[in-house]
């Protein structure tokens, strides 16, 4: 069997390794990444030490069944008893962990340094159309694209190297200690822009905006375990139900000595089964009014960064701001940004040096410029899912297309699968992804059986 995966990022890597190890190397795996080495992506490929894993060493190990893999590589590479340490330690620990399973079994694995532009199926399997204009065919095709770069709210003007995208831009280092910087976003990505700018001495002001301001929340310094709950309590519960149980169960913790953290840990086995339960609109409903809410809570940061950025809040070089963005526009060496504070009548303009884009990836596959992604929903191969949140796929990531029929040669994992499990973007979800897709993968019956090829199932 041979399974071309695209993207090289976590989610691939993890597949890649998992599709070596269960098959005993007898499946061929193309590995297909348009841009920089296996096992960074847009999560693990910022080079700042300053940018720090959001989730405990403890919890990061790449495979489900082996929890301490993570923490004992890192030991064994001289990380130390810090338990969140810098994101690209964690992808080299990745393409670590990919580099081994090719040399477990060689031959079966290749890593081609190429972009992904098209995926055509035919009775004999599919063939991924290359950048490059190579073809490659295969047996079954899975999307691990990761994320999808932000997009902007306004019409941006043409002033290169003054709006840029995201902490891995690579524009940042070049922002000067006095310039003013807005970034667009208050979550997660703004927390390690403004970690990388502070860890750079940048001394101007920063201001940060959002629709609601929110701030993510910060890990307790010591680990609490996460609270036994039933799941039966929870699912099944619309929205507004849900969140007044989850309130409840909060104050019941703290009332009795402990902490909001380990209620929201305790609703992660069954997060995926919350979501899958609701019909559009409660999931909608979600969406518009909770979302920003859950997501400050359940996707935490490092105490230590949350320290730093506490400290710029304080001194007043971060400035949290609740509103939207109007318009921008270049204004001799920097830009004229337009914004309107939540609950303000008027608007006010800033002149900032630099925007940095942070407001979280666009999901909606129907806006992305990316030509894989718009060749498979102009043929009819693949259809957002029902929020437009991503690809609509089956419960065992299958790609729908636009006749409702899942494809038994075509998955996708990972982020853009949001739609279908809601919580797929973290290590511990995606790990767990990665282990079923490719054991369903390994037992498609639209391929040669494995086991006749030397696949064990208890591997």
């Amino acid at each position: 069997m041979r399974i071309a995966i695209i993207g090289a990022g976590f989610t691939g890597c993890l597949l890649a390794v998992q599709l070596l190890r269960r098959s005993a190397g007898a499946a061929q795996v193309v590995l297909i990444e348009r841009g920089g080495p296996p096992g960074r992506g847009m999560a693990y490929g910022t080079p700042h030490p300053a940018h720090l894993l959001n989730v405990r060493a403890a919890n990061m190990s790449a495979f489900p069944d082996e929890p301490e893999d993570f923490q004992c590589w890192a030991r064994a590479h001289g990380a130390g008893d810090d338990p969140y340490l810098p994101r690209r330690f964690y992808g080299d620990y990745v393409g670590e962990t990919l580099a081994a399973a090719g040399r477990d079994f060689p031959g079966a694995l290749t890593i081609l340094a190429d972009g992904a532009v098209g995926v055509d199926r035919d009775p004999a399997g599919v063939t991924v159309r290359l950048a490059s204009g190579r073809t490659e065919p295969a047996d079954i095709a899975a999307l691990c694209t990761g994320n999808a770069p932000p997009a902007a709210p306004v019409p941006l003007p043409d002033a290169p190297g003054r709006i840029l995208v995201g902490p891995e831009d690579a524009g940042l280092p070049s922002i000067r200690p006095d310039e003013t910087v807005l970034i667009l976003g208050t979550g997660l990505t703004m927390v390690d822009i403004a970690a990388g700018l502070a860890a750079q001495d940048h001394r101007g002001p920063v201001l940060a905006l959002s629709r609601r301001g929110l701030l993510p929340r910060p890990h307790r310094d010591i680990a609490s375990k996460p609270a036994a709950l039933d799941a039966a309590e929870f699912v099944g519960l619309p929205a507004l139900a849900l969140l007044r149980r989850i309130r409840a169960q909060c104050r019941e913790a703290e009332a009795a000595g402990g902490d909001w953290r380990a209620v929201i840990d305790g609703l992660r086995p069954f997060t995926q089964a919350l979501w899958r339960a609701w019909d559009e609109t409660q999931a909608g409903r979600f969406l518009r009014h909770l979302r920003p809410w859950w997501d400050v809570h359940r996707h935490r940061v490092a105490p230590a960064i949350a320290d730093r950025v506490g400290a710029m809040i304080a001194t007043g070089q971060l400035q949290i701001l609740a509103g939207r963005l109007r318009s921008v526009e270049a204004a001799g060496s920097g830009l004229t940004v337009t914004l309107r504070r939540r609950g303000a009548a008027v608007e006010e303009s800033r002149r900032v040096g630099r925007l940095v884009l942070a407001s979280g990836p666009e999901t909606d596959p129907a806006r992305t410029d990316d030509p894989l992604l718009r060749s498979l929903l102009a043929g009819g191969t693949a259809r957002p899912d029902r929020l437009r949140l991503g690809l609509d796929v089956d419960s065992a990531g299958r790609l729908i297309g636009h006749d409702g029929q899942p494809s038994p040669r075509l998955f996708a994992l990972g982020p853009p699968t949001r739609g279908a499990f809601w919580e797929i973007t973290a290590v511990p979800d995606i790990r767990k992804q990665c282990a079923e897709v490719a054991a369903a993968i390994l037992a498609n019956d639209a391929v040669p059986p494995p086991a006749r090829r030397g696949f064990d199932p208890g591997i």
